[in-house]
């Protein structure tokens, strides 16, 4: 939400003159939680003690793009409600660069590059993942009183995690400019801003309470559903749209002051400081059939299981932002992280995890080895994620095959090592095109075997396709989709980069009768030339052609120690010219 992040459709906004009529009345609804049929409160802030809960909120406002001092929010807490405060003289401009705007702002959570709302923004340095709150789905509601001042806006706004490249849309659920408030009438801009996220567009959503709002406190409630987004101001229903990100969220909840003529206005600094955003509380509800999904997607790493996906992924300096560090722990094999231009070495890439974890296997996937892949690295880790980094391994000087799309593996095997964090520091890379890149890191126990986990996000599949990442890549929202006019049958193998172990296989097909396979068989490989058959050729029934996911299951006498395993598509439904698959799974269930 930042003010400079896509300023031109700020002061449009802000340069037209508004006359609209009230929309919504004001009537405060109270401090204590309300009974919600159906609705479970899991996450509230109630601001009863004198600092934050750094459990909940964090005090550190966006700090990979200026210096920690500065981004530390100045606040504090009387009779329960927290003021964030702007201070006229002992708090300096948050920014690390040409901004003067002052910001005091606290999060659910934060990452490394994060709203990259500048196009000078630069990374100053890494810090750990802040991950206290981040979440998809509810209904959230806040107890706030704003102030009226010139040069001010408070607000309260969304933004996605960004664990995947284009999950960045921003929902401001209020901004509240101080030259907005009046006796009888405030302006509350509610928008939908997507920046990277192509599944959704610009949308204002503002309207206007008959009071203003800065005398008293007021409850604003944010609705957000599959379905669509609701806002409440009071009690009352005031907006809706159909829009609906598909991922998690941050919230936000900041003060800023800048001179800003087209948008807060102009700070009167003879005026009484400090300006205050005063909060009572902060709370979410959920829905079973919420919890429940919360549960499926937050479920811990299984004994043996490849790490790296439930990290988040950071970096010490700046990257290509199109191809984030996320990239190459997506469970794609063909998306990479990509550095800047000519860069520096060395470069520091780091995982940050919630809780402890134990690993002796790291493993390495590079397309365009000899052109674009890391050369030499060192891994160490930190206990606490952010001091005492112990250095627990090393490549060496690594030579790369090939300069094609093909992946390859590197892998690196070393003593038990535990941690929090994992740094991986590059000495050195190929730079045909001046950059590296890597597709994707694997991070393991290879004491345990993976049992009931889904094995296949850990494998490279190759087949026609021009996105066959998404074949293995753990997200049931998108399809993996063959060549058009393919000639069947043809073949998708799955490689891993070390022998495994499995006994069945899950395909997931949606609009199933327009473009599923009909009929396929199995075999596995230890060396990807000999082949032995482990499901013969199956025909398939499908009952759908719309969005409902369908499940074919093929269970078999367990197959251990191979790397390949290959699906033959003897034929498929062809009625937009392709078939396509959303998943294909591969478990483990025996011991």
């Amino acid at each position: 939400m930042h003010l400079r992040k896509g300023i031109g459709a700020v002061i449009l906004a802000g340069a037209v003159a508004v006359s609209a009529a009230p929309t919504a009345y004001c009537n405060d609804t109270g401090t204590e939680p309300i009974e919600r049929p159906g609705w479970t409160l899991v996450f509230q802030e109630e601001f009863n003690d004198a600092v934050l809960n750094p459990a909940k909120f964090s005090d550190s406002y966006m700090p990979h793009w200026t210096t920690p001092e500065q981004s530390l929010a100045h606040y504090d807490v009387v009779d329960g409600i927290l003021s964030l405060r702007i201070d006229k003289e002992t708090q300096g401009p948050w920014w690390a660069f040409d901004d003067v705007q002052k910001i005091s702002s606290i999060q659910t959570g934060m990452r490394d590059g994060m709203h990259n709302f500048w196009d000078t923004c630069t990374i100053t340095d890494h810090h750990r993942a802040v991950t206290n709150f981040e979440t998809k789905y509810g209904y959230f509601e806040l107890r706030a009183r704003v102030p009226h001042d010139g040069g001010l806006h408070s607000a309260w706004w969304m933004i996605g995690t960004e664990a995947r490249a284009d999950e960045t849309a921003e929902i401001d659920v209020f901004e509240i400019c101080g030259p907005d408030v009046k006796a009888d009438k405030s302006r509350v801009r509610v928008s939908v801003h997507p920046w990277t996220d192509g599944g959704c567009k610009e949308q204002s959503l503002d309207y206007y309470p008959a009071c203003d709002v800065s005398q008293d406190f007021h409850v604003y409630g944010f609705e957000w559903q599959p379905s669509g987004m609701k806002f409440y101001f009071d009690g009352q229903l005031v907006k809706e749209t159909s829009q609906s990100p598909d991922y998690k969220m941050t919230t936000f909840l900041g003060i800023y002051e800048n001179d800003s003529p087209l948008w807060s206005g102009t700070p009167d600094y003879n005026s009484e400081y400090p300006k205050r955003f005063e909060i009572d509380y902060f709370r979410v509800y959920k829905t079973d059939e919420m919890l429940a999904r919360d549960a499926a997607d937050n479920r811990a790493p299984a004994a043996g299981e490849n790490l790296a996906p439930y990290a988040v992924a950071g970096a010490a300096q700046d990257w290509n932002w199109e191809s984030p560090p996320s990239n190459m722990i997506d469970n794609d094999a063909y998306s990479a992280m990509q550095s800047n231009e000519a860069p520096n070495f060395p470069q520091y890439l780091y995982l940050d995890w919630e809780e402890t974890q134990t690993f002796d296997t790291f493993i390495m996937k590079a397309a365009y080895g000899k052109g674009q892949a890391p050369t030499n690295w060192e891994l160490e880790v930190s206990a606490d994620g952010e001091t005492g980094w112990v250095p627990v391994a090393a490549s060496g000087d690594v030579n790369w095959n090939g300069n094609d799309w093909h992946v390859e593996n590197q892998i690196l095997h070393f003593p038990a090592a535990q941690g929090k964090s994992l740094r991986i520091k590059v000495n050195s890379a190929n730079l045909q095109w001046n950059h590296y890149a890597i597709n994707e890191i694997l991070v393991k126990d290879s004491s345990a075997s993976p049992l009931n986990a889904n094995i296949a996000t850990e494998s490279t599949s190759e087949w026609n396709s021009e996105n066959g990442g998404l074949l293995t890549d753990g997200d049931h929202s998108e399809a993996a989709q063959s060549a058009d006019r393919i000639t069947l049958p043809t073949d998708i193998v799955l490689s891993w980069p070390e022998p495994v172990s499995f006994d069945q296989i899950q395909m997931h097909c949606w609009y199933a009768q327009n473009q599923a396979p009909t009929k396929v068989s199995f075999q596995v490989s230890q060396d990807g030339q000999i082949w032995q058959e482990i499901v013969p050729p199956t025909v398939l029934a499908w009952e759908y052609a719309d969005t409902t996911l369908e499940n074919q299951t093929f269970s078999f006498e367990q197959v251990q120690e191979v790397r390949f395993l290959r699906m033959k598509v003897h034929d498929a439904n062809l009625k937009w010219k392709h078939f396509a698959i959303s998943e294909l799974e591969v478990y483990n269930r025996q011991s």
